[in-house]
C-alpha cells in the first residue's frame, strides 16, 4: 500500500508531466485511478490502480482531484487519476441584445437551476451542470421553455468539474 498526502502536479496543465506521461505510456509504466466526480471531492480515500497498486489518499482539508492528476511517479510509474464522464445539462445562451431580456434570461435560468442545488461551470455564455438522469433535461427544458428564443439547452456526457459553488 502506498499512501500519499499530496497531487504531484497534473497533466492537463504540465507540459514536463504531460511529456513524461507520453513516454512512460509507450513503455507500459503508468496505471490510471478511476474516480467519479463526487468521490474525487474526497480528502481521504483509499483505491486500487488498474494494475492492482493499493493507494490510501490522505490529502489537506480543501483539496481537491481533477482529472489528470497525478498521484505517484517514478522512473519506473506514474499513476494518473481519471475522472469518469458524467451527463450533464448544457444551457446555451443566445446573444441577447436588449437588456431586459438578457436580465430576465439570466435570473429565470438562475432561479430553476439553484432549485435543483447542482454545482455549476459556467463559460461564457454556456452554463454546464451534472444531471442525475436523461430525464431531468426534459424537465430544465419545461422550466426554461418561455426561454426558447434565447437560449438552447442540451445535453451530453464529459468528466464535469465545477466552477461556481464547487
Amino acid at each position: 500500500m502506498i499512501k500519499l498526502d499530496k497531487i504531484i502536479g497534473n497533466i492537463k496543465i504540465d507540459h514536463n508531466l504531460k511529456s513524461m506521461h507520453e513516454e512512460l505510456i509507450k513503455l507500459g509504466k503508468t496505471e490510471t485511478v478511476t474516480f467519479g466526480r463526487v468521490e474525487s471531492e474526497r480528502t481521504r480515500i483509499r483505491k486500487m490502480s488498474n494494475k492492482g497498486t493499493d493507494l490510501v489518499l490522505i490529502l489537506s482539508e480543501g483539496s481537491r482531484i481533477r482529472d489528470g492528476d497525478v498521484l505517484f511517479l517514478t522512473q519506473e510509474k506514474m499513476i494518473v487519476i481519471q475522472i469518469v464522464p458524467e451527463p450533464v445539462a448544457i444551457i446555451q445562451i443566445h446573444k441577447i441584445l436588449i437588456r431586459d431580456q438578457m436580465i430576465r434570461t439570466s435570473v429565470t435560468i438562475g432561479h430553476a437551476i439553484g432549485n435543483l442545488h447542482r454545482p455549476l461551470k459556467i463559460e461564457g455564455d454556456t452554463i454546464t451542470f451534472p444531471i442525475q438522469d436523461p430525464s431531468e433535461l426534459t424537465l430544465i427544458e419545461k422550466l426554461l421553455s418561455p426561454l426558447k428564443e434565447h437560449i438552447e439547452v442540451r445535453s451530453d456526457n464529459i468528466v464535469f468539474e465545477a466552477n461556481m459553488g464547487s
